[in-house]
């Protein structure tokens, strides 16, 4: 093929006469709403996220679990009118509500499958292990060092059931 057909094989394909299947090249359809205008939250990580993100520091508490729900059953239905507008963050933490959080929020994405939709950040260096009576030594679950950092991950993965964390935050300074 000779440099000056591919111009016009170009503008052939974009105009739909070679692909008339070719979706790809249409725009997408705008969100339901702005919360659906998703923002790169950095150049370097290439994650892009809503401009409102729910927070998880009071979804929780197993005590409350039954007073939360909504008339269709739901659990979290803020979360559910959150991301049916288009939002996709959901920030928590590894301590929030005495851990549930994190767990409320992993059962919740994967009874619905929508886990690669949203963007989950959660934050470690918190005590999360305050006041459990059965660990003696709480200096791992504590602060910024790296085993800190390890356990830390390692327990909120399984709590949001899931294999990876889409931002992890340092929750408060050593």
């Amino acid at each position: 093929m000779s440099a000056n057909t591919t111009p016009h094989l170009w503008r052939r394909i974009a105009q739909h006469e070679l692909l008339p299947q070719a979706s790809t090249f249409n725009p997408a359809p705008p969100p339901p709403t702005k919360l659906g205008r998703h923002r790169m939250l950095s150049s370097l990580a290439g994650i892009h996220v809503s401009p409102l993100c729910l927070s998880g520091m009071s979804i929780g508490d197993v005590g409350q679990d039954q007073a939360r729900r909504d008339e269709q059953g739901d659990e979290l239905p803020g979360a559910r009118r959150l991301l049916r507008r288009g939002s996709n963050l959901i920030d928590t933490a590894n301590n929030y509500q005495n851990e549930t959080s994190e767990m409320f929020i992993g059962e919740w994405m994967e009874q619905r499958g929508i886990r690669d939709q949203t963007v989950i950040a959660t934050k470690y260096s918190s005590p999360y292990k305050l006041g459990k009576d059965n660990i003696k030594q709480q200096t791992s679950y504590v602060g910024n060092s790296l085993k800190s950092m390890h356990v830390s991950v390692r327990d909120s993965l399984k709590k949001l059931c899931t294999s990876y964390i889409s931002i992890l935050y340092i929750h408060w300074p050593p």
